[in-house]
Order: structure tokens, then C-alpha cells, then sequence
């Protein structure tokens, strides 16, 4: 059956569905600063393109489905076109509940802009789409209707190819870093040893001296933590966990990330970015899965079951928890 023809698979060529293509313009407005001149700026310009990607993808749980054609800087907006409709529903419900707007604020702050509210503004041709977003239907037919008529323009282009040498030259300068990084880990009793007050280690109970293997690093036999009431062994992640944790966490792996970092140097704000735009064709698994990786390199025999369940609690992520304990048929 393999690369036989459609029409000896019993398939016509003209049954095949037409791809999902729609375009929709969004403006943003600041009270506090000129967006369009701060765009202007060739040494921050790449910064709010950075933030608006980072944005896009939170809102719709991926970097796939849509891309950005074009920046507008005399009234400071872009036109996003769609290729996939449950990416472009994902959007307007982000945008209706206005957790695209708070993601321009995070991710706007975290490249270093001032801290501004941002008002906004949805249009697909003349429509305006604010006024319509209890009808999600009807906002998709009309962004649906107004299909680009163009390709990306030059300047995103060139603004994507940037994005990507950064990526791969703090990919390449921190190779070497990371293996540093988890050796250091294990030698160093302070690179990555929890402070007594911080989340993950008050969920442990006392520590007896005698010792166990657990997935092939020594703990403590009393190693333990607390899950609704209930106490589990605590152990080095293993593949398992790994696999687990990917297949589970979807879009919220950045914010499990974020929960980490709080004790582990090898996950900040940059690091976590830079997996979602590596990573970003590839989507929300591999991104998950190379961000605990990271962690587990960093960590080492450190990066225990515990302190992703403090994350996973902090995130209120209850149901990747009970999937990773296997408790939910409990």
C-alpha cells in the first residue's frame, strides 16, 4: 500500500479537503509608550518581534497552524495568517478571555520593554471582531472569508532568520556549558541543593542516614513526599517519568518550566524561549520533553520525582500528577 497512487487506494484526487487558510489583523495600543516608534528601533525590534512570537504561541498552545506575514508600524499591529482552524479557535478564545493580552504583558517585560497594559483590537478585513467574540462561529467564517492575497513580507523574514541564528549560536555557546552544568550538579553540594524554605523541599519528610538505589542514584530510604494525603518514595526521573511528563502537560510545559527554574539555574526565562523556538515544528511534545530534559541535565541525581510534582502543583496541573504516580484508577 505504501506510496501506491490515490487512485489505486480507490481515492479521488479532487476528494481531498482544501486546506483551512483564513487571515486576521490584530493592533495593539499602549497609553504608556509609542509602539511604533520603540519597533523602529533596530536594536529592539528584534525583542517585540521575540515577544510577539512567545505570545502567539502561549495563546494557542503551539508555534504551528499560523505565521505572522506582516508588522504594521505607522498604527502598530501584524497580520497573522492561518492554516489550521482549531489554531485560529484556540486564538480567538485566548484573545475573548484575554489571556493573549496578559501573555503580551509577560512576554514584552521579559524582553526587557517597560511594563505596560496593552489594549487591542481584532479585524479581519472591515470587520471588527471584538464585537462579535461571543460568536466564535461567526468570527471564523469571517476570517476564513479574508484569505491573504500575499506572502510574508521581507522584514518578518528577516526578523525569523535572526531568531534562528540567535537560537543556534546560544545553542552552540551553551553545549559545552550544559555538560558543565550537570557535572557541576553533582559535585557542588550548592549548584542545585534546594533551600530549606523553598516549595519542593518541604514536601520531604526527614532523611534517615541509610541508603537505597533508585534508578540508578543513591537515596535516601526516607525520601519521601506527599501527594493528597498520601506518601510516595521519592526517585530520579526516569525515562518513563520523561515520556510521561511530554505526552501529558501539552501547552503548559513553559509554566511547569518557569515552576522549576525557581531552584534551577539551567531553566531561566532565555532557556525556556529558546526550547519553544527550536523546538517550535516540532511541537508541544518535544518542546516538553527537551525542557525536563534540560533540567535533568542540569540537576542530575537532583532532578527527582518531588520537585516536578511541586512544579506540576504549582501549575495546578492535579491530572499529569496522578498520571505520573499512577494513581488516577485508583
Amino acid at each position: 500500500m505504501i506510496g501506491q497512487p490515490l487512485y489505486k487506494l480507490g481515492l479521488r484526487m479532487d476528494s481531498v479537503a482544501p486546506a483551512w487558510v483564513g487571515s486576521v489583523f490584530l493592533f495593539i495600543h499602549s497609553d504608556e509608550m509609542d509602539l511604533s516608534a520603540l519597533y523602529r528601533d533596530p536594536q529592539i525590534q528584534l525583542r517585540i518581534y521575540k515577544a510577539l512570537k512567545l505570545t502567539l504561541a502561549d495563546a494557542t498552545g503551539s508555534a504551528g497552524g499560523y505565521e505572522i506575514l506582516k508588522i504594521y508600524g505607522s498604527i502598530f499591529g501584524l497580520q497573522l495568517k492561518f492554516t489550521e482552524e482549531e489554531k485560529c479557535r484556540k486564538f480567538l478564545h485566548s484573545y475573548k478571555n484575554d489571556k493573549l493580552q496578559q501573555a503580551l504583558g509577560y512576554h514584552f517585560q521579559n524582553q526587557s520593554i517597560p511594563n505596560t497594559t496593552f489594549r487591542t483590537e481584532l479585524k479581519a478585513g472591515t470587520m471588527t471582531l471584538d464585537d462579535i467574540l461571543d460568536n466564535p462561529d461567526t468570527c471564523l467564517r469571517h476570517i476564513k472569508e479574508n484569505e491573504p492575497n500575499h506572502l510574508r513580507d521581507d522584514e518578518v523574514s528577516r526578523l525569523e532568520e535572526d531568531i534562528r541564528r540567535l537560537v543556534l549560536e546560544y545553542n552552540s555557546n551553551c553545549q559545552n556549558a550544559g555538560t558543565l552544568c550537570s557535572t557541576n550538579s553533582e559535585i557542588s553540594p550548592t549548584a542545585s541543593t534546594l533551600s530549606p524554605s523553598s516549595p519542593a523541599s518541604s514536601s520531604l519528610s526527614p532523611s534517615s542516614p541509610s541508603s537505597i538505589e533508585a534508578n540508578g542514584s543513591s537515596l535516601r530510604s526516607t525520601d519521601r513526599f506527599e501527594f493528597r494525603g498520601v506518601l510516595f518514595d521519592d526517585h530520579v526521573l526516569s525515562t518513563q517519568d520523561h515520556y510521561t511528563f511530554a505526552k501529558t502537560v501539552g501547552r503548559n510545559w513553559k509554566q511547569v518550566g518557569r515552576m522549576l527554574q525557581k531552584s534551577c539555574r539551567g531553566l531561566r526565562d532565555p532557556t525556556i524561549d529558546n526550547i519553544a523556538f527550536e523546538y517550535e515544528r516540532e511541537g508541544l511534545y518535544e518542546q516538553a520533553y527537551q525542557m525536563l530534559l534540560k533540567f535533568i541535565q542540569c540537576e542530575g541525581k537532583k532532578a527527582t520525582m518531588s520537585r516536578l510534582i511541586r512544579a506540576l502543583e504549582e501549575s495546578e496541573l492535579v491530572g499529569v500528577i496522578e498520571l505520573l504516580l499512577n494513581t488516577s484508577n485508583n
